[in-house]
C-alpha cells in the first residue's frame, strides 16, 4: 500500500473503469486507523478483481476550532467541496464509475456532495453509508459551539435539516424522482453512539429504492470487520458484485459502468423526448428502464411502437418481462401480439434481422404462456426452425448467434446451443445484455426439460471456476 499524496491511500491501481473509495469519518484517517482490513478485504475478493480500491483523507480532528485566530477544521460543506475537487482530479476522475463507501461524519459529506455536484452524481454508481448521523446528534449539541463539523452533525440543526430536504427533492420517492446509484445505509446493532434512528429512519420514509441494513457491531466494529465473513464485508462484496458474474464481460464493475452510461442517455435525450427519432426513443426507453423507471419506458415506448419494428419488440419485450414477473395474461397476449405484427412486417420487408428477433420471440412466448406442454413444445419447435433460416440469411453478430442458440434449445439441440452462446459472449455484448441472455437460456432450458444443461449455462455465463 502506498501513499499517492497525503489524502489518497491507494490500496490497488491497476487502472481499472471503476474504484471503490473509502471515506472515514470523524476524527478519522485514510490509513488502517479507520478501515482496519476493510479495504484488503475488498483486494482479496477475486470477484471484485475489476475494482481499484482507495481511501481518502480529511481535515478532522477532536479539538476546539480557533476562528480566525489560527486554523480550524472545515465544515462538511467546504469538505465535500473538496470530496468532489478530489474525484474531479487525477487519479480518481479518470474512473467512469465510483463506489464510496463512508462511515460516520464521512457520509454527510457524501451525501452533501452528492447534492451539490451533478457531474458526481454522474460518475457515483454506488453509496454505502455505514454508521452514518444522517439525522443528526442529539449528543453534539452541546459542543456545537466548539468545533464546525460537530456543529453540522447536530440533530435538526440548520445543515441536517437542509440536507435532509434537498435529498427528498433531488432523489425522494414523493418528488417522483429516483436514486441514480445503488444506495445502503447501514447500523451497527450495538451502535449507541449513531442510532438507527439517525442512520436508517431518514431513508426508510422517502426512499423506496433504498437498503436499509443493520450488521453486527459497536460504531467502530461495523467498518474494522476481523474476518472477511463478518456482515459487513459480505453486504459490501454483494453491492458490488450485484447479480453478476465473477468474470468476462459480466462483472460487477461492468455493470457500474454501463448504469453510468443509462443516466448519461437519459439526461441528453430525456429533457426533449417528444422530439426524438424512433432510435433515440428506443435507447432513452433502454436506459429508463435500466434505473428501474420501468413505467416511464413503456409509456415512452407506447407513443412510438407504431413508427419501427424495433420499437415493437422492445416495448412487447418490457410486456414480457413484466408478464414473467406479474404474470398478467392481458401482458403475455399483448406481447405476443405485437411481435406477431413486427415479424410480419419484417418478413415482408425481407429485414432478416428482425425477423429473427420477433420470431424467436414468438417462440417462446408460444412455449411459456400455454399450460399445454406437448403442444406448446412442438409450437416453439416449429418457430425455430424459421427463425434459424432467417438467421442463416442475416449477418453474423452477437443477437444472431444468441438466437441461433435458443433456437437450438427449443430443438432440443443442446450441445449446439452451447457452441452458438460461446459464440456470442466472445462478441463481448453489455453486461445487461449477457444477464438478459443467461436468464433467458436458463428459463427455456427449464420449459424444454433440458436441466441437465444448467451447471454447463452456469460455467459459460457466470465465469465459474475460470481465471
Amino acid at each position: 500500500m502506498t501513499k499517492s499524496d497525503t489524502h489518497l491511500v491507494e490500496h490497488r491501481n491497476n487502472r481499472s473503469d471503476t474504484a471503490v473509495v473509502f471515506i472515514h469519518g470523524f476524527n478519522g484517517d485514510a490509513s488502517s486507523g479507520t478501515w482496519g482490513d476493510f479495504p484488503d478485504y475488498v483486494r482479496n475478493n477475486p470477484a471484485l478483481a475489476n475494482w481499484d480500491i482507495y481511501s481518502l483523507g480529511y481535515a478532522t480532528k477532536l479539538s476546539i476550532d480557533l476562528v480566525g485566530l489560527w486554523e480550524a477544521c472545515p465544515d462538511i460543506s467546504k469538505l465535500a467541496c473538496f470530496l468532489h475537487t478530489c474525484c474531479m482530479n487525477p487519479p480518481l476522475d479518470r474512473y467512469k464509475s465510483l463506489a464510496l463507501v463512508a462511515h460516520s461524519m464521512g457520509g454527510l459529506v457524501v451525501q452533501r456532495a452528492l447534492v451539490d455536484y451533478d457531474d458526481l452524481v454522474r460518475v457515483v454508481s454506488h453509496v454505502f453509508l455505514f454508521g452514518t448521523p444522517s439525522g443528526g446528534l442529539a449528543k453534539a449539541s452541546p459542543f456545537k459551539m466548539l468545533n464546525r463539523q460537530v456543529r453540522d452533525m447536530v440533530r435538526n440543526g440548520p445543515f441536517v435539516k437542509d440536507l435532509r430536504h434537498r435529498w427528498v427533492l433531488r432523489f425522494g420517492d414523493a418528488a417522483g424522482k429516483i436514486l441514480p446509484f445503488k444506495f445502503w445505509a447501514v447500523a451497527g446493532d450495538r451502535d449507541e453512539f449513531v442510532p438507527a434512528g439517525s442512520s436508517l429512519e431518514p431513508f426508510r420514509k422517502h426512499f423506496s429504492q433504498a437498503s436499509v441494513c443493520v450488521v453486527p457491531g459497536n460504531h467502530l466494529d461495523i467498518i474494522k470487520p476481523l474476518s472477511s465473513n463478518h456482515l459487513s464485508a459480505q453486504l459490501l462484496f454483494k453491492g458490488l458484485q450485484g447479480t453478476a458474474g465473477i468474470s468476462g464481460p459480466w462483472t460487477g464493475a461492468a455493470v457500474a459502468v454501463e448504469s453510468r452510461e443509462f443516466v448519461k442517455a437519459i439526461e441528453l435525450f430525456e429533457p426533449h423526448q417528444e422530439d426524438l427519432d424512433t432510435d433515440a426513443a428506443t435507447l432513452l426507453a433502454l436506459a429508463l428502464e435500466g434505473v428501474g423507471r420501468s413505467k416511464d419506458a413503456m409509456a415512452l415506448l407506447e407513443k412510438y411502437k407504431g413508427s419501427s419494428t424495433d420499437a415493437m419488440g422492445v416495448l412487447a419485450g418490457r410486456l414480457k418481462r413484466r408478464w414473467l414477473v406479474e404474470r398478467r395474461a392481458a401482458d403475455a397476449l399483448r406481447a405476443r401480439e405485437l411481435y406477431a405484427e413486427a415479424y410480419k412486417i419484417a418478413e415482408q420487408a425481407g429485414d432478416h434481422a428482425q425477423a429473427f428477433y420477433h420470431g424467436i420471440n414468438i417462440a417462446f412466448m408460444d412455449l411459456a404462456y400455454s399450460s399445454a406442454r406437448t403442444e406448446a413444445k412442438a409450437n416453439a419447435s416449429r418457430m425455430a426452425a424459421k427463425v434459424l433460416l432467417h438467421c442463416k440469411s442475416a449477418k453474423p453478430e452477437k443477437w444472431r448467434f444468441a438466437t441461433e442458440a435458443e433456437a437450438l434449445l427449443m430443438q432440443g439441440e443442446g450441445a449446439a446451443a452451447l457452441g452458438r452462446y460461446k459464440a456470442y459472449i466472445e462478441e463481448c455484448p453489455s453486461p445487461r445484455e449477457v444477464e438478459s441472455t443467461y436468464m433467458q437460456a436458463k428459463k427455456v432450458a427449464d420449459l424444454m426439460g433440458l436441466r441437465s444443461l444448467n451447471d454447463q449455462l452456469d460455467r459459460l455465463f457466470l465465469g465459474i471456476g475460470q481465471s
